[in-house]
């Protein structure tokens, strides 16, 4: 289920205004809604798989910051005589977004620490992770380097909001919006089929369908994210007396 994935672009709310209101008028991107023109909600569960996806995936850029945290456990191939069991663990602790972020990120016995701002990234890591790559130094303390582009394909898509949450619904041509209940704050977004789910993501109902939870299961492991504070302000600043300084 979880694939690598590139990050997108674009930003287009479903609804028209952010009004109190929970009588939102219909926009393009949802068509038209029920004879009086009027639907409860963002009207997400109008659209089809596709286009479903690609207006929460635009959510999410317009947001531009959130604070998730997720894991991740695969399986190890199973033989005729044995079953699928779990391998390693990936986890995420991720705050920011495209203008600065800092999270923690553990794969198995490895974890590093890792910090993009000012067109640099700043990683600390555990021996383990020194050891796996090319940041010896990484154990000692922070190691920055000029850009970010290698500690996002690194950790893709962990590191990116957009390509996480493009990753989690996959083309959209396999995904299904439910019709929330009556009076529901949420709206579930199903990944797979009805009768065998992959994966569930969860997101709101009213103003931006932003996402608020994700959870999985299937062949390649499982894995669950919570997803919170979109749009707020996060401050992120560089690490003082980095052991390996940018340019060295």
């Amino acid at each position: 289920m979880f694939a690598v994935a590139s990050g997108i672009a674009g930003a287009l709310l479903l609804t028209a205004c952010a009004g109190a209101s929970t009588q939102v008028i219909a926009t393009p991107s949802v068509g038209a809604g029920p004879a009086d023109g009027q639907i409860a909600g963002n009207g997400l569960w109008l659209l089809g798989g596709i286009a479903a996806a690609d207006e929460i995936v635009d959510a999410v850029h317009a947001a531009g910051t959130v604070r998730y945290s997720g894991a991740f456990t695969e399986l190890t191939a199973g033989t005729p005589d044995t079953e699928p069991a779990p391998g390693r663990v990936l986890t995420v602790e991720f705050e920011g977004g495209r203008a600065g972020s800092s999270a923690v990120v553990t794969a198995g016995d490895q974890r590093a620490q890792i910090v993009m701002v000012d067109g640099r990234t700043y990683t600390t890591g555990n021996a383990a992770y020194a050891a796996a790559t090319a940041l010896g130094d990484a154990a000692l303390g922070w190691v920055c380097s000029i850009g970010t582009t290698s500690a996002r394909d690194e950790w893709a898509p962990l590191l990116e909001p957009g390509a996480l949450i493009e990753s989690l619904l996959g083309t959209g041509e396999s995904v299904a919006v439910e019709t929330p209940a009556d009076g529901g704050a949420v709206v579930d977004v199903i990944v797979g089929s009805a009768d065998a789910p992959v994966g569930i993501l969860t997101v709101a109902r009213e103003g931006a369908p932003l996402p608020i939870a994700f959870a999985a299961g299937d062949t390649s492991g499982d894995g669950t994210f919570s997803f919170s504070a979109w749009g707020e302000p996060v401050e992120v600043s560089a690490p003082a007396d980095p052991v390996v300084a940018c340019g060295d």
